[in-house]
């Protein structure tokens, strides 16, 4: 192996391309492309909620510490603002100034009033803004106009005036005459001001008016005379003409239009300027202000910027990649190097801010740096080009190794190491000690698995790698360290591969870092279990990428972009956590976090190189912080904004319509911090359900859909210390209900139901009334149709009676006939025998038969009274009566005189029997029936021409 020595340190002095550097404060840039208005900003003043106001180009900015709104001044630039006492944003500009006020919105709203001046006034360019006890006075370059009681005046200068301020209760001006003092209506030339030049900014400071100067530096004035001050910013403020300046305690910051900003301590009289190498946008600085965190607000000719004055952060080169990302650093021999995607530099350990430091770069490192080891009094090096030693001012570059990441040594062989590859050369590597050289010894066998990761156990030949797609494994080497005998992987289903993991010595464990939190391993069962104790003090089961710990025991870990301090009391010997130690989020590299602990401050790699998080905290005092309910949008095809808060506001319920019954509820904190995470709990309440506090989180946005009608609270809380009180801001608002479930809904429901329910009651009693007169009706029917029916079957008995009498009148009549036509037939025979007798009788001689002749008469006399005498003729009658409705009674009641045989012609005649049926019937001839019917014509009283038989149809009815 070929050993390659570039030089001693001094010969790598002369070969190294020398960079300076130094670490400067956070500064936080604002462009104009991301508060959206004017390049140029005028003046800053920061609201009594924390809240910023900036007298922007085209208006008024307000920022709240998550977004920018811009408020004009009815086509006017602004120059200068003031927030008043009475709740009201003064401002004024070129020709114009008036105030804003909050609307119910969130917003603001402009009042101009210099449009009450009479006309053709000449107002000039307000370029600042006082208050005097209750009166508001804006002033131009030549006058000075006073708002008070809503009344406004104005005061004309006889020169022009530069600058004005109260101070100790005095009006100053700083004027072309000098410096001068306005009481009442009158102006006062202070003796000796003549030497000031022209003056930039008037401050209180240690019972003195301290005068700022453009050219000529700093003065003071006692009340009674002007002196010089002689400090170490003389220099800047000759050459750079100052603007303006601001005072905080004894550190004043100048503003200057040639070279950006300049810090004077004025008790210790030390300088630090800040200017685009440090990172401002541009030199001209118009405005500047001290917020309540004692940090700077610089208003530029082209943007805002924040100098982080007390961040516990500082930034190689002001947070640009001058050396590339960060990805590892270590403190050897008094000199910090530092490892990059460009390639491997050294400088000197951190000294004060915004010190020029040298940087080197070492030749042949060019290319990606991963990681550092100390061993053997010398520091490893591990790149994509392989591994360099470097031992004190010599560098070597050992042969025959690429792609190297980490190298770990083995507590018992101090005269090797093992290290992890990745790509052509992926798998684990020999390194050896062999006559006071390092040199490669060759790759293990029966491993070919690229590193991520890798840890080795303090006995034994153990080691245990991760990577991506073959997750945790733990590796058993021969004894020789030449091969891997024994390989078991620990991934299991509750932690899959897929994700990087890293590995972290905690507490003489062995740790895996992970997507899926945070796993440890258990010797006794072999496997690796949830490290449930070490997430309950960190953040808990989430998403982890980093862990490791410093000598002081402080476990430094990454969660959410973000790196995070566990601090360890030795003293109690547990561990604390500060909520609001959180540094650099979304500037680590993800899943390639480096922390190294150097003195009292941590070398951290970032995207755009390193940054110092010093260890002790901020001393100055915590200003509370401002949360606010911002803006509540209600959502839907379009939102609408309802509700805002500005930083005086309404707090009485928002009344919602039912059908806009889903909301965006919008909130956030005044925090000037980048790198601060802030973290938000809510909770809605509805009457007396309270609800429950939600799990912190980042999100300032909560968004309700489909809420029921009722009366809310919605309340959302800062995370704090636990020795803070907790800040909480609550919004209330009412969702009114649908107009069917609305009080007049019920109420006409309840007439509704009141009308429907009389309705029923009414058609119950009409359909009553009707159903009784229905009964009624139906009863009177039933009794009509029975009385029909009773008729009907009265009519029915009448027929069946009068069918009855036709049958029994049929049968009588048949008996009648039977009767009459026995009677005839019987007299018939008897006539035959009479005739036959008679003729016996004839035929017999009187000689002989006197006697039989006596007897055949006798039974011929016999014959006729029989024929004349039957019995059969009572049953004639009474038959006869019973057909003919008693006609034998009738006629006999009427014509007693007659006798039988005219009864029976009478009844022959009734049944209208012809004569020759007569005849025989009352044993006579035909002639002798006409003399009969003659006879009886007369008995009867029958007139010649009248119809017998018509005439005793009267007695058969």
């Amino acid at each position: 192996m070929k050993l390659k020595t570039y030089a001693t340190f001094f010969f790598l002095l002369l070969l190294c391309s020398s960079l300076s550097a130094g670490w400067q404060r956070p500064i936080t840039n604002y462009t104009r492309h991301a508060y959206k208005a004017g390049n140029q900003n005028w003046g800053l003043h920061q609201h009594e909620n924390g809240w910023m106001y900036v007298a922007n180009t085209n208006g008024l900015l307000e920022f709240d510490g998550a977004g920018w709104n811009l408020y004009p001044m009815h086509n006017a630039k602004a120059r200068a603002m003031k927030i008043g006492n009475d709740g009201r944003i003064y401002i004024g500009g070129i020709g114009r100034f008036g105030y804003f006020t909050p609307n119910r919105l969130g917003g603001l709203d402009y009042t101009c009033l210099s449009d009450s001046l009479p006309p053709n006034s000449s107002i000039g360019v307000i370029w600042n803004i006082l208050q005097d006890k209750n009166r508001i006075c804006f002033q131009s370059d030549r006058s000075l106009f006073y708002w008070e009681n809503d009344h406004l005046e104005y005061l004309e200068c006889s020169g022009e005036i530069y600058t004005s301020s109260i101070v100790y209760n005095k009006f100053y001006i700083g004027a072309a005459e000098g410096l001068l003092i306005l009481d009442g209506k009158d102006f006062t030339v202070v003796p000796g001001s003549e030497i000031l030049g022209r003056i930039s900014s008037l401050l209180p400071y240690n019972g003195k008016v301290l005068i700022a100067t453009r050219y000529n530096g700093l003065f003071t004035y006692d009340g009674e005379k002007i002196e010089k001050y002689t400090c170490a910013a003389d220099e800047f403020m000759k050459k750079n003409r100052v603007f303006c300046a601001a005072l905080n305690h004894s550190l004043l910051a100048i503003g200057s239009v040639q070279d950006g900003v300049c810090l004077l301590n004025l008790e210790k009289n030390e300088i630090d300027v800040i200017s685009i190498s440090s990172g401002l946008q541009n030199k001209t600085v118009l405005s500047m202000a001290f917020d309540t965190q004692e940090n700077l607000w610089l208003g530029l000719d082209n943007g805002i910027d924040y100098i982080h004055l007390n961040s516990r952060i500082s930034s190689l080169y002001g947070n640009k990649p001058v050396i590339g990302s960060g990805y590892t650093s270590y403190l050897y021999r008094d000199k910090l190097y530092l490892g990059t995607n460009q390639g491997l530099y050294y400088t000197v350990p951190s000294v004060d801010l915004n010190q020029t430091i040298p940087m080197e770069f070492i030749p042949g490192t060019g290319g990606q740096v991963w990681s550092f080891l100390n061993h053997d009094d010398k520091l490893f090096c591990a790149s994509d080009n392989g591994i360099f030693v470097i031992d004190g001012v010599n560098v070597e570059h050992l042969d025959g190794l690429r792609g190297t990441r980490l190298l770990v040594s083995l507590s018992h062989r101090p005269d090797v190491l093992i290290v992890g590859t990745y790509g052509k050369y992926s798998g684990l590597h020999l390194l050896q000690k062999e006559s006071g050289k390092w040199k490669v010894a060759g790759r293990l066998r029966n491993f070919t698995y690229s590193a991520k990761s890798l840890l080795a156990e303090k006995t034994g030949n153990v080691l245990w790698i991760t990577n991506k797609d073959r997750g945790v494994c733990r590796l058993q080497l021969s004894d020789d360290l030449k091969e891997v005998i024994n390989l078991k992987n620990y991934n299991n289903h509750s932690f899959p591969t897929g994700y990087d993991a890293c590995l972290a010595q905690i507490n003489n464990e062995t740790v895996v870092v992970s997507h899926y939190g945070l796993w440890r391993y258990n010797q006794v069962t072999d496997s690796l279990e949830e490290y449930s104790e070490l997430e309950s003090l960190l953040d808990g089961k989430t998403s982890y990428t980093y862990l490791t710990t410093d000598i002081s025991h402080n476990m430094w870990y990454v969660v959410g972009g973000a790196l995070k301090l566990l601090r360890y009391d030795a003293m109690k010997n547990t561990y604390y956590k500060n909520p609001h130690e959180s540094f650099l989020k979304g500037s680590l590299i993800e899943n390639n976090e480096s922390v190294n602990i150097c003195d009292d401050q941590a070398v951290v790699g970032t995207e755009e190189g390193f940054s110092l998080v010093s260890l002790s905290p901020v001393t100055t005092d915590v200003t509370p912080l401002s949360l606010q309910i911002r803006r509540v949008y209600l959502t839907g095809q379009r939102d609408s904004l309802i509700y805002g808060r500005s930083y005086r506001y309404d707090d009485s319920p928002v009344i919602i319509p039912y059908h806009h019954n889903s909301l965006r509820i919008q909130y956030n904190v005044n925090t000037y911090d980048p790198s601060q995470a802030s973290l938000y709990s809510f909770r809605l309440s509805n009457g007396s359900d309270k609800g429950q506090w939600s799990e912190y989180s980042e999100n300032s946005v909560k968004e309700f859909t489909g809420l029921h009608e009722g009366k809310y609270v919605f309340s959302v809380k800062l995370m704090t210390d636990k020795d803070q009180e907790p800040v909480i801001t609550s919004f209330a608002f009412e969702v009114l209900p649908p107009w069917y479930r609305a009080w007049w809904s019920y109420l006409i429901y309840a007439v509704m139901l009141s009308g429907l329910l009389y309705y029923i009651y009414y058609r119950i009693a009409d359909s009553r009334k009707r159903l009784l007169m229905q009964k009624e009706l139906e009863l009177y029917r039933q009794k009509q149709e029975f009385k029909k029916e009773s008729e009907l079957k009265d009519k029915k008995i009448d027929i069946l009676k009068e069918e009855n009498l036709q049958s029994e009148l049929r049968y009588k009549s048949e008996e009648l006939i039977r009767t009459t036509l026995n009677i005839v037939r019987k007299n018939e025979i008897l006539l035959d025998i009479k005739r036959e007798v008679l003729g016996i009788s004839h035929s017999i001689s009187e000689e002989n038969l006197v006697s039989l002749r006596r007897k055949t008469l006798r039974l011929l006399g016999q014959i006729d009274t029989n024929i004349e005498h039957d019995d059969d003729l009572q049953a004639f009658q009474s038959t006869f009566d019973s057909v003919h409705h008693d006609f034998f009674r009738k006629l006999e009641k009427a014509y007693p005189e007659l006798n039988n045989k005219d009864k029976l012609l009478c009844a022959y005649i009734q049944m209208n029997l012809l004569s020759k049926e007569i005849a025989p019937l009352l044993n006579i001839s035909l002639r002798g029936v006409e003399i009969s019917r003659y006879r009886l014509r007369k008995k009867l009283g029958v007139e010649e021409g009248e119809n017998l038989a018509e005439f005793l149809q009267k007695f058969s009815k």
